[in-house]
This record gives structure tokens, sequence and C-alpha cells, in this order.
């Protein structure tokens, strides 16, 4: 896919690396589990011989794309419409993607983030700066606890965590006996104290009963929100738990667009919203998403799926610009065997920080990407 083109920021070329990443554990929720790490990764080169790169988990339950899609997606329906185009109009360019081209929002995803980190390297500027601006320089990682279905597992991993300096945890629940799953938030609260965010994540798993039930009984132990109870576009039911819950619910399966949460927060049914790349296309439209949950007084996390420090960098440059963040940052790099990167994204003292230097601020080690390749 090359093109010639006189201008030195015109596109020459897209390439795609498909790759699956092993995990170091698998992740176990109520209705399904993850084994290991499928992405797609996009290379953008331009004449002039800068590169930006993208990537994008493939996830068939949460965007309803695979790899072998989202690879066919950029190939023969995004790249056309991008070669020998300026990739300095890249807003222009990706509105008219997303005009001309239903779902597919990880593939969308993965182009929006590569062209993001060329722009900054042709300017030298942080994707941050093309995001908006810093609003803060570190945010806190929201970390997934649970799955083991034993409270005593999950209390000894959160203070090994809360030992490092962390502050948020999201627990998963659906997965063991309800009683278990509200001991084990009592558990939490009492080990980790008052100043730690405690959440919890029943992926689908409940019915309106069940939901009720452990939201009424964790309440009092300060559960800062509880998300996706109940199954995906399940409208009257998250409702009904929304308005009967003392604890703010968050949607996360159930939000493919700003249409859903609108939907949601106008019958009372949220207090915040769990944003995806994968399910809106990209950065760029999560952080002016994310604008619209703060307009409407709702809460936000900024969650991944299992993807690499590259995804990872665009997602704490995001962070680090919207309006507010106040449910955390889902890192998904925490969870990979393997990192195809050169330095991958870390947290010290307990925070992750903004990356620096020009684009994501991230090398993608192309040796480490061609030994995952699916």
């Amino acid at each position: 896919m090359t093109h010639g083109s006189g201008d030195p920021s015109a596109i020459l070329s897209i390439d795609v690396f498909p790759v699956r990443m092993p995990l170091k554990k698998p992740l176990v929720m109520s209705t399904y589990r993850i084994d290991d790490g499928p992405a797609l990764f996009v290379r953008v080169r331009t004449r002039s011989g800068h590169e930006g790169w993208g990537e994008a988990a493939a996830s068939p339950v949460m965007a309803g794309e695979t790899l072998e899609g989202m690879q066919a997606a950029v190939r023969h329906l995004i790249a056309p419409h991008l070669i020998a185009e300026s990739a300095l109009d890249r807003a222009r360019l990706m509105r008219r993607l997303r005009t001309s081209l239903y779902g597919n929002g990880g593939a969308l995803a993965a182009v929006d983030i590569a062209l993001l980190d060329l722009v900054g390297r042709i300017r030298n500027v942080p994707v941050v700066d093309l995001l908006g601006g810093v609003q803060r320089r570190t945010v806190d990682p929201l970390w997934l606890i649970g799955g083991t279905g034993s409270p005593d597992e999950v209390v000894e991993s959160a203070l090994a965590l809360r030992a490092q300096g962390f502050r948020a945890f999201k627990l998963k629940v659906g997965v063991a006996d309800l009683l278990d799953e509200i001991r084990t938030v009592a558990l939490l609260r009492d080990a980790l104290g008052e100043d730690c965010l405690i959440a919890a994540d029943a992926n689908m798993g409940w019915d309106v009963a069940t939901a009720l039930r452990f939201a009424r009984a964790s309440a009092e132990f300060g559960l800062a929100f509880l998300e996706q109870p109940v199954g995906a576009g399940d409208f009257p039911r998250m409702k009904a738990v929304g308005q009967g819950s003392p604890v703010p619910i968050g949607i996360d399966e159930s939000m493919h667009g700003a249409h859903d949460i609108l939907a949601h927060a106008e019958a009372g049914a949220i207090g915040g919203v769990s944003l995806k790349t994968i399910k809106l296309g990209g950065v760029a439209p999560l952080v002016a998403l994310a604008g619209t949950c703060d307009t409407l007084g709702l809460s936000v996390n900024l969650a991944m799926m299992m993807e690499s420090s590259l995804a990872t960098a665009a997602m704490v440059h995001a962070a680090c610009a919207v309006p507010r963040i106040d449910w955390g940052l889902s890192l998904g790099n925490l969870w990979l065997a393997e990192d195809p990167v050169s330095a991958p994204i870390a947290c010290a003292d307990g925070v992750v920080r903004c990356p620096e230097g020009p684009g994501l601020g991230v090398t993608v080690d192309e040796r480490r990407l061609a030994d995952l390749a699916a």
C-alpha cells in the first residue's frame, strides 16, 4: 500500500501487524475469560520518512471484531482513503473515515493512534498536546483484582499493591458466592483504609435482584461504583438497577457511543462510564466523549483490553487530557508477559506519568513484534 506525492507529510504506506501477546495470567470474569492479548499494530509512514504506530485489541465481546476482520478493514477500507493524503490533516481524515465506515472501532482506533503518533513526531510535540493539552501529569491506575473466588487471596494481592503506593482497585465479581464477594468488599475496606477507591465489575453476570443485593450490602463499605451488573444492551434492567442502587452504576459492555451514554444518563441509570478506544474508534473521539461525560456530571474510567505499552501510552496521554478521570485508568500492558516495545510503560510511586518526547513517547521493538506474529 504505497503511493507517491510531493508533499513530505503525504502518507506513503500503511502496514498491519497482527499479534497475540501472552499474559502473565488469565483474567477470569463472570461471563468470559481472557487468555491472551490479540491486537493489531498499524504503522503509517510519510514521504518524509516519519512514521507513527498505533495499536488496538481484537475483542469480539467488546467491539465485535477479530484480528482477521481488523486487518481487512485497514487494508481495504481505511488505507485507500489515507494514501497520498497529508498526515497533518489527521482530524479531517479520521472524521471522513468514521462517516464512511460503520463500526470497526478497533481498526479505526489503531489508525487514529498511529496518526496521532505520526503527527506528534512530525511536529515534535507529545500526543497530549494534540488532544487539547495537559490537564494533569500523573494518573492513578485502577488495578483489576479478584477472579479467584478467594477473599483472602484478593485482600493479599490488594495489600501488596497498596504497599507500592496504589490507591484504586476494581474487584471482579459474579465469579463466586455472592456473600463471599460482599465479604471481600468489607475485608478490602478494612485492610486498605478509607482513602482507597474500591469498585466492582460484574461483567454482565447478574440479574437485577442479585445486583441490587450486592450494591445495597456493599454501600456501607464505600463502594465507589458497580460496573455493568446486567447484560449489555439490557436497558430496562440496567435502569432498574441504577434507580434502585445506593452505589453509582457504570456501563462498559453497554456503551458503544454517545447515544448509549445519553440514554442511560437521561434515565438516571448510571453515575459513570468506562470508555474504551476500540468501541469509540480511537483516542481522539474518546477524549471528546469524556468531555460530554463531564458536561453530564458523569464519572469516567478509561479502560483497556490486554494491550501493549503502545496503546497504553496513548491511553495515558488521553487520561492526562480529559477533564476528569475520577474512576481511574486501567492499564492494559500490566497483564502482559511480553510487551513489544523498547521501554514499557511503568508505574512509580503509585501513579503512571504522561510519557515524554514527541508522539506517544514509545518505540516499538519490531523484532519482538515479529516474534509475536499471529
